[in-house]
């Protein structure tokens, strides 16, 4: 798996089928995650160069993460341009939604479009995440896994959602909780003219559905799609169904 060095830091990838034309698929993940919570559907789409980033301060890349949803969006956009990816297609899950949307406002030219997994336009967080990443990392991610889930993860989930938390660690996973905390696009939102896709869980408690709605309503060229018996991680509740709901959206953007 590839690294990539900026500013003397080192941001780990996966990069898969590099070799197809674009638009590339870049995943963003949220808070106190890693590229590992993407599912095998959606990191091997078909007919798609999908690259899987390891945000500073994540999994394997370099340590220090990020206080605020722009200093995060800043990397993003360093990072494609030091590939030097033309057309790419950026999809976030929660924090990584809060990226995609900040990056959409003044887009490179390389960003054809966004889509927002469980994400929308102001993400509160409260003290149970916000003060719990600094007291008790371990409660923390308890409450991230108890609330994440439509239905009860299997205990193998449970434990590798938990152990990402973890290993993120509580420095990190802090600076995350307050990023979203402050992070609201609401007035940005009606300028932003890239098309997207916004896909949510109905069953979602983390980001409630109507704001989802709400962030859907306000993008000029999104569309929503809430998915019914999913929570906050649609995408590991209902990878095949959010898989092909990406495809659709890229294949659409190619002219398909």
């Amino acid at each position: 798996m590839p690294t990539l060095t900026l500013d003397n830091h080192h941001l780990f990838y996966a990069d898969h089928r590099p070799e197809q034309p674009g638009p590339a698929l870049l995943l963003l993940h949220g808070a106190g995650g890693s590229h590992l919570v993407w599912p095998g559907a959606l990191r091997g789409l078909a007919d798609t160069r999908v690259l899987a980033l390891d945000l500073p301060g994540h999994g394997r890349s370099s340590p220090p993460g990020r206080r605020s949803i722009d200093q995060y969006a800043a990397v993003v956009e360093a990072f494609m341009t030091a590939l030097g990816l033309e057309e790419v297609v950026v999809a976030g899950h929660s924090m990584g939604g809060a990226i995609a949307l900040t990056m959409a406002v003044e887009p490179a030219r390389a960003l054809r479009g966004i889509i927002l997994i469980g994400a929308s336009a102001r993400m509160p967080v409260g003290e149970p995440l916000l003060g719990g990443a600094i007291t008790s990392l371990d409660q923390a991610a308890d409450v991230i896994v108890d609330n994440g889930f439509a239905e009860a993860p299997s205990p193998d989930l449970r434990e590798r959602m938990k152990a990402a938390v973890l290993a993120t660690g509580a420095t990190a996973t802090f600076g995350d909780f307050l990023a979203c905390n402050q992070f609201d696009a609401r007035r940005r939102l009606a300028s932003i003219t890239v098309p997207a896709l916004v896909i949510g869980g109905a069953q979602d408690r983390m980001i409630a559905p109507p704001f989802m709605k709400a962030l859907a309503d306000g993008l000029p060229r999104a569309r929503l799609a809430l998915l019914e018996g999913v929570g906050h991680y649609a995408m590991l509740e209902r990878p095949d169904e959010v898989a092909k709901l990406v495809a659709d959206f890229i294949n659409t953007l190619r002219g398909r």
